[in-house]
C-alpha cells in the first residue's frame, strides 16, 4: 500500500505528465515543453532536497518540505527522531536512578574502564578512600597505592575478595566485577568492626585453649597415676572414661590452637619444597596399623611428585583426610588415596564406601565444630575441627577443598594444588 507521499508526488508527477502533453499538443512544441517542466520537476526536487537538508541540520528559520515524497521523509524522521529522544530520556533517567543509587550504597563503588581509568565513582567512596571528585580520569594505581592491593587486581583472579588494611588504619573488603567485558565495578565495603570482633574471638580462642592445656595436663597426669596405682575394680571403668576424655579435650585444644595460628597468619613453618611422598609412605603405614582387618586400604602415590608450600601444615591435612576416612568408613569397606598430578595441578583425593553425605551438609562441612552426626561423632573421637583446619592449611597455599558424596555409597575428598602455587 502506498504511503500517502508516494501518493502525492505520483499526482505531481502525472499532472506534469499530462500539462506537458496538452501544452506541447497546443503549440507543437513539444521538445521545448518536455525539457522545461521536466527541468522544473528536477528544480522542485533539489529545492526540497535542500530545505530538508537545512532542517535536518536544525536551521530554525527553514520549515520542513510541506508537500510530496519530501514530506513524507521529513513526518517519517520527525516520529523516528521522537521515538530516540523518548528512549534517550529513559535512559537517562535510568543511569541517573542507578547513580543516584550507587551514591547511597554504604559501600565505596568505583567504575574503571577499559585502560584501569575512573570512570565515575560515589560518595562513599571519596569518604571511605579518601579519593577527590577530580581523580576522576586517572588510572585506579595512581589513586590506591597499597601493594596488596594493586597486587591482587593486576592478577585479575577476583573469585575471592580481598580484606587489606588501607593507611587510614581501617579494614576493607575490595571485590572487583567484571562487566562489559572491558570493564570493571570495584566494590569497598569498611568491615574494621567485624575484623576486630573476629581478631577478639581468635585471640580469645587463642588465649584459652593455651589455658586451659597446663591444667588438662595436670589432670591427664594424675588420673594416669591413679590407673597405675592399686584401686577397686570400680573405679577401673571411670577412670579410663575419664583419661579417654582428657585425651580428647587435650585434642580439641590442639586444633583449636593450630586453627587459631591459621587464622592468624603466624605459622611456625618455613614455605618451601614439600616432599609430600615422603609424609605419605609413614602415613600409610600408620593407617594400615590402625585399620587391622576392618577396612582395604589402598594407597596410589607418585613417589617423583613435589610441591612448595608448609610440609607441617600439609602433613596435617593429608592426615586429617585419611583418619576421617578411616573413622567413618564401616566395616569391609575401601579407603583410596591418590597423589598425582594432571595438566599443571597436583591432586590429593581420598576416597571411601562410607555412609555418604547428605548434599545439604556437604555446603557446612569445613565449620569448626559442625558435625553431621553428633552421637557417631563422639564415639569415634573427632573433634570436629579437623576439616576447619584442612580449609585454611588449603587457602593458605591457594587451593580449595572439593567435596562430592552420595548417600549410601561414599565420598571423595580432593585437594587441589598449583604446582607454581601464590601464598595467601
Amino acid at each position: 500500500m502506498l504511503s500517502n507521499g508516494v501518493k502525492r508526488e505520483l499526482t505531481w508527477l502525472i499532472g506534469i505528465v499530462w500539462l506537458t502533453v496538452a501544452l506541447s499538443w497546443i503549440t507543437e512544441a513539444w521538445t521545448f515543453w518536455f525539457v522545461l517542466l521536466g527541468c522544473g520537476y528536477v528544480v522542485r526536487h533539489l529545492w526540497s532536497m535542500h530545505r530538508f537538508e537545512k532542517w535536518m541540520q536544525g536551521d530554525i528559520d527553514i520549515h520542513e518540505p510541506s508537500s510530496g515524497l519530501w514530506s513524507e521523509l521529513c513526518y517519517l524522521v520527525s516520529r523516528k527522531q521522537r521515538a530516540l529522544e523518548k528512549h534517550a530520556e529513559l535512559n537517562f533517567y535510568r543511569s541517573e536512578q542507578f547513580k543516584a543509587a550507587s551514591m547511597l550504597l554504604p559501600a565505596a563503588v568505583i567504575s574503571v574502564d577499559k585502560k584501569n581509568a575512573i570512570e565515575w565513582l560515589n560518595d562513599q567512596a571519596l569518604d571511605m578512600l579518601g579519593l577527590r571528585a577530580q581523580d576522576k580520569g586517572l588510572r585506579l594505581e595512581y589513586v590506591i597505592r597499597n601493594p596488596e592491593f594493586l597486587s591482587y587486581y593486576k592478577a585479575n583472579h577476583y573469585q575471592k575478595p580481598l580484606t587489606v588494611r588501607l593507611n587510614n588504619a581501617r579494614v576493607f573488603e575490595f571485590k572487583v566485577i567484571p562487566y562489559f567485558e572491558t570493564h570493571k565495578l570495584l566494590i569497598a565495603s569498611d568491615i574494621t568492626d567485624l575484623y576486630n570482633i573476629a581478631s577478639i574471638r581468635r585471640d580469645f580462642v587463642a588465649n584459652a585453649s593455651h589455658e586451659l592445656r597446663t591444667p588438662l595436663t595436670v589432670l591427664h597426669g594424675y588420673l594416669e597415676l591413679m590407673q597405675d596405682m592399686p584401686h577397686d575394680d570400680q573405679w577401673s571403668m571411670p577412670l579410663e572414661h575419664m583419661n579417654n576424655q582428657t585425651v580428647r579435650m587435650s585434642a580439641i585444644i590442639e586444633d583449636l590452637l593450630t586453627l587459631s595460628a591459621m587464622e592468624s597468619d603466624s605459622i611456625d613453618a618455613e614455605f618451601g619444597p614439600v616432599d609430600v611422598p615422603s609424609i605419605l609412605n609413614p602415613l600409610m603405614v600408620e593407617a594400615e596399623q590402625l585399620l587391622t582387618e576392618r577396612h582395604t586400604l589402598k594407597f596410589e602415590i607418585d613417589e617423583s611428585l613435589t610441591i612448595s608450600g608448609f610440609a607441617e601444615p600439609l602433613k596435617s591435612v593429608f592426615t586429617n583426610l585419611v583418619s576421617n576416612a578411616v573413622r567413618y568408613s564401616p566395616e569391609g569397606g575401601e579407603i583410596c588415596v591418590k597423589w598425582y598430578k594432571e595438566n599443571e595441578f597436583a591432586y590429593f583425593c581420598v576416597s571411601d564406601e562410607g555412609l555418604g553425605i547428605a548434599p545439604k551438609h556437604l555446603p557446612r562441612l569445613t565449620e569448626r565444630f559442625y558435625r553431621v552426626d553428633k552421637d557417631r561423632s563422639r564415639v569415634t573421637g573427632g573433634t570436629g575441627l579437623g576439616l576447619a583446619i584442612v580449609k585454611h592449611v588449603l587457602e593458605k597455599h591457594g587451593s580449595y577443598l572439593e567435596i562430592e558424596s552420595t548417600l549410601g555409597q561414599g565420598s571423595t575428598f580432593c585437594c587441589k594444588f598449583a604446582l607454581k602455587p601464590s601464598i595467601n
